[in-house]
């Protein structure tokens, strides 16, 4: 592999890396606004500029590439910076000076580039701006709007939708001074990854509707999860202001999503403040539902898991458990003898992301119906699965354990939720106060998936791990609490009580999760080629 020398300091990449990423490994960042990784270069913003030795002019670092030994480039000589501020100079010439309501404000480019690369004042007259009238908040699509005159025709958004996407609603409208992003006659901007194009805009050109004048991004807190939308695992950021999520953001894992997300996934989140949570355990006493203490409540529950109540006991989960709240679960049920043990997940639209591995197409409406499986969540011999616990297996039950009070959309369904009613017992675990949640004899509160932290096995059987971003609300705990509570109670020789400790007991006794620790679960995931073989999907 060549190695270039950048800035005196050398690196050693691959034949064919333009300089930009070639400068990131020895930590230079080259300013550039038209360039992205995952599109074809244009070199039209001209900000990446850097003096190669032996080439007689400025070079675009975005398509100039390491192709042997001995290159030497620069970034900060006096010509490169008078390049770049000159470059800033034309772009902020017809730039609105809007940055207070402007919703990119903190995270802009040119904001930043502006105050690192450009001149203190500006020679043009403000009344001389070219402006486009009409159009501002312009809707592309239901989920994306346009401020033409924020716009520095970096064309970032055409080359997505024409190359990533490829729907191509976008291009170039109008010539020269006048030219304009907008979406040809008779389209919208209304594909699955349509708000990725707000992702790459460098400025605040186009916004998402769904964060628009939510809040400002210096205050919000910014967490690493994953997407619970569908078994894609697509990695995100999730921010949030005092446990208040304000959006999704996709975080970059070239073996999962890349750099992208869906509009759905983006979502996702919505359910949290739609439903109304679960805040105190609730018992059915004489009659009535009332609030009683979490000690009473575990106690109850362990009381009617080993009493003697006419009928089997039966467990369902849902794809939205994690993998250990899942082995938690399915340990409980094998300690009680019983096969009936299932997870529902509902089927997904075949959202598609791309990445460098051809991309991933969903097919399961829940992020995890893999690693509980894998984990015992399925039905023993002769135990029932969830499609015939949901029919009319529940009539059988001297006791039946929800794991997840919004599973899916039987919990909201009254038929439904009078078919699970038949059992003799209904424990209903979760954060959301569905029907289901209501009609039961026990209900406990646990945290949402932003309120704790496990593991997710997607539909590539990669393992991957995330983190809690804030505490729960009100009395909720973590369903992995609440389970290694009561499966103490059943054994007392139990010890792990956090979902690292969890992970690490089920990896040392599960085959498919052999080798793994918890603390070396890496940030892009680990594949489980156990898995493929002991899951079919």
């Amino acid at each position: 592999m060549p190695i270039v020398t950048i800035d005196d300091r050398q690196v050693e990449v691959d034949a064919g890396t333009n300089l930009i990423e070639a400068a990131l490994g020895v930590g230079v960042q080259i300013p550039h606004y038209c360039y992205h990784p995952r599109l074809t270069v244009v070199g039209q913003c001209r900000m990446c500029l850097v003096k190669v030795e032996g080439m007689p002019k400025l070079q675009a670092g975005c398509s100039t590439q390491v192709v042997k030994d001995g290159m030497v480039v620069r970034t900060d000589t006096p010509d490169v910076k008078e390049a770049q501020r000159a470059m800033m100079e034309f772009l902020l010439v017809n730039h609105p000076l809007d940055c207070p309501i402007c919703d990119q404000a903190g995270e802009c480019a040119l904001q930043d580039y502006s105050f690192k690369h450009g001149m203190a004042t500006s020679r043009a007259r403000f009344e001389d701006k070219r402006v486009y009238s009409g159009r501002e908040r312009i809707p592309l699509g239901p989920s994306v709007v346009l401020n033409m005159n924020r716009c520095i025709q970096c064309t970032r958004c055409v080359r997505f939708t024409a190359e990533v996407a490829g729907t191509g609603e976008l291009g170039f409208l109008q010539r020269g001074a006048r030219a304009e992003i907008g979406t040809f006659p008779g389209r919208e901007l209304d594909n699955d990854l349509s708000t990725c194009v707000v992702d790459i805009c460098p400025v605040g050109a186009l916004t998402s509707t769904r964060f628009r004048f939510a809040e400002r991004v210096w205050n919000l807190d910014k967490k690493p999860s994953l997407c619970t939308g569908c078994d894609n695992g697509c990695n995100v950021t999730l921010e949030h202001r005092r446990g208040d999520i304000k959006r999704y953001k996709p975080r970059y894992n070239p073996d999962v999503n890349d750099y992208w997300m869906c509009d759905y996934g983006r979502s996702t989140f919505e359910r949290y403040a739609e439903l109304p949570r679960m805040l105190v355990p609730r018992q059915i006493k004489e009659g009535q539902r009332v609030p009683v203490s979490w000690d009473e409540a575990v106690d109850s529950f362990h009381h009617r898991l080993r009493g003697r109540t006419e009928g089997a006991t039966m467990f369902l989960g849902s794809g939205f458990l994690t993998t250990e709240e899942a082995y938690l679960l399915a340990k409980i049920a094998d300690h009680l003898g019983t096969p009936h043990r299932a997870v529902w997940v509902g089927e997904s639209k075949p959202f598609h992301i791309p990445n460098t591995h051809g991309g991933i197409t969903a097919r399961d409406a829940a992020p995890n119906r893999r690693g509980a499986e894998l984990a015992g969540m399925a039905p023993r011999e002769g135990g029932l699965d969830a499609a015939r616990l949901l029919a009319n297996g529940a009539g059988d039950a001297g006791v039946l354990v929800v794991a997840d009070s919004d599973f899916g959309p039987g919990a909201h369904d009254p038929e439904t939720v009078a078919r699970l009613r038949r059992a003799r017992v209904l424990v209903v675990l979760g954060w959301a106060d569905t029907p289901l949640a209501q009609a039961a004899d026990l209900t406990l509160p646990v945290a949402t998936h932003a309120e704790k932290e496990g593991t997710f096995v997607n539909g590539q059987q990669r393992l991957q791990r995330f983190r809690r971003a804030f505490p729960s609300t009100g009395e909720a705990l973590p369903l992995v609490e609440v389970l290694a509570t009561v499966l103490k109670k059943l054994d007392p020789s139990w010890q792990p009580a956090t979902a690292g400790e969890v992970f690490d007991h089920m990896a040392a006794s599960v085959p498919a999760f052999h080798g793994l620790t918890w603390k070396h679960v890496p940030p892009t995931g680990v594949p489980m080629p156990e898995a493929r073989a002991a899951v079919v999907g």
